[in-house]
């Protein structure tokens, strides 16, 4: 464990050594709660996983073999 103490007038940051040697990289996460600021990997679900969970309120088979012809229209539009 490294502890580096550090004044943050305006603005706090950390530079992407001090990332890596956490071995943080790609998208993070901020949790931030009073007197405390955690920075974690994005957690990614797991879209398979939850889809087939969901599967036994539609029915019994797999979540392949639904197909429910949903059309994007934008980034969060479904028709």
């Amino acid at each position: 464990m490294v502890i580096r103490e550090v004044t943050a007038n305006e603005y706090l940051v950390v530079d992407q050594q001090t990332l890596a040697e956490a071995g943080l990289k790609g998208r993070l996460r901020l949790v931030v709660q009073p007197g405390e600021i955690r920075i974690l990997p994005e957690a990614r679900p797991d879209l398979e996983k939850i889809v087939d969970e969901l599967v036994g309120c539609l029915g019994q088979g797999p979540a392949e073999e639904y197909d429910f012809n949903l059309k994007i229209g934008g980034l969060y539009e479904a028709r």
